[in-house]
């Protein structure tokens, strides 16, 4: 959902989506929650971040659970400045798929927010 928000404040960004686990697809329910508020997300094969471990990124933009101290980022992974988007996996304790998306609505507020204030307090104001 991240890389699909960002790119929705400016196309010309160059940006890399890739975990340290990935799972084998996106998940159709954070297709749906994007879809509803304009933002469209393709069924794409997530990618794992070994795929650049020759890129030093500008700013690498951690998303998942827990705090930034839990998250082991290895050593291969390259970049100047760090940020960290923490929620609770809302697929690991959901109840239906009404509770799965009502989660993933909020976990999606919640990076929108923290991706626009990103996109408008830091990367804009580099390029004035």
């Amino acid at each position: 959902m991240a890389e699909a928000i960002l790119r929705s404040f400016d196309n010309n960004l160059e940006i890399f989506s890739a975990g340290i686990d990935p799972v084998d697809h996106i998940s159709p329910v954070a297709i749906e929650v994007l879809n509803e508020i304009g933002i469209k997300l393709k069924p794409t094969i997530p990618q794992h971040f070994s795929k650049f471990d020759l890129i030093e990124f500008d700013y690498l933009i951690t998303v998942g659970d827990g705090t930034i101290e839990n998250l082991k980022i290895p050593s291969t992974v390259k970049y100047k400045r760090k940020m960290h988007l923490g929620f609770q996996n809302p697929y690991k304790h959901f109840k239906d798929r009404n509770d799965l998306k009502e989660k993933c609505k909020e976990i999606r507020d919640e990076i929108y927010a923290e991706l626009d204030y990103f996109y408008n307090r830091i990367i804009k104001k580099k390029e004035e």
